[in-house]
């Protein structure tokens, strides 16, 4: 079953991934005391196309996100939309602060722009 929270979510992933940001990976954090449920992160390959990636973003969400963060610098762009956060990297930042890496394999997955079937009921 899709949630309106995952929907959205797709809907940035897939914004980004027409952009060509790479490396689109959730990690669902639900279940921890993080005020989110989801992390959507993404790869862009300098500072412009960070900007670019959100800016996609800004333009094109149906909602405004709560709080940006870092989207002149673009080195590491934060959009906070409530349910969940996007976070995107030029790749040396993300491989130094490896956010993926703080969360147990079975909470992080590549998104692929596909979502498993529900099982039958």
């Amino acid at each position: 079953m899709s949630t309106p929270e995952r929907e959205l979510l797709d809907q940035a992933a897939a914004l980004i991934a027409t952009k060509k940001g790479t490396r689109l990976t959730v990690v669902d954090v639900g279940g921890s005391s993080i005020p989110t449920s989801y992390f959507l992160i993404a790869s862009g390959e300098n500072p412009v196309h960070v900007r670019a990636l959100a800016d996609e973003l800004l333009a094109k969400m149906p909602l405004a996100p709560r709080h940006i963060e870092g989207v002149r610098e673009g080195r590491w762009a934060l959009l906070d939309y409530g349910d969940f956060i996007v976070h995107v990297f030029q790749d040396e930042v993300r491989a130094f602060y490896d956010i993926e890496g703080l969360w147990p394999e079975s909470q992080v997955t590549p998104w692929t722009g596909l979502r498993p079937s529900p099982p039958p009921v």
